[in-house]
């Protein structure tokens, strides 16, 4: 995964960076909003998450993540800080925004993220399964739809209403 993160710290910046390249992850380095600009507006770089600290030397890491979140909708992101208010607090959830209290491990940060935003992916409508008669060898669309969000295909009707 392609992330960015944003950090003015250079010891905590090195130390993300090496918890998450050694995941697997490409990581772009960011130490302040304008350079986490620049590298955003980069379609090469294909940014999929964005973690950020909150406060930067040119502005608040809320403020771009919500930035972020209308301008580049694919891309995941997260708050992380060692200092973030109630008040702070109150405007990342309202926005329907991640935040993590430092310090923690990035790797981990990374997963919960994933999960996050996969758990908020809504399907309008699992079509039925085919009628007995009508069934083709390949899945029916209902447990191609499970198999798309990671799920085993419901063992019953009750599973349906997770």
């Amino acid at each position: 995964m392609n992330l960015l993160f944003i950090e003015d710290e250079k010891e905590l910046l090195e130390m993300a960076m090496s918890q998450l390249q050694r995941l697997g992850h490409t990581v772009y380095p960011a130490v302040d909003i304008a350079e986490a600009r620049e590298i955003l507006s980069d379609e090469k770089k294909n940014i999929q998450m964005v973690i950020t600290d909150h406060r930067l030397p040119d502005g608040l890491g809320i403020q771009f993540a919500i930035e972020i979140k209308e301008t580049y909708p694919n891309a995941k992101s997260a708050i992380v800080s060692g200092c973030l208010t109630d008040d702070d607090i109150n405007e990342i959830e309202a926005h329907g925004l991640l935040f993590f209290t430092k310090p923690l491990l990035y790797g981990k940060v990374v997963e919960k993220i994933r999960k996050h935003y996969s758990s908020i992916a809504t399907v309008a409508k699992i079509p039925e399964e085919e009628p007995e008669g009508e069934q083709e060898k390949e899945p029916s669309m209902k447990n191609k739809l499970w198999t798309l969000f990671g799920k085993d295909s419901p063992k019953s009707e009750d599973s349906d209403r997770q």
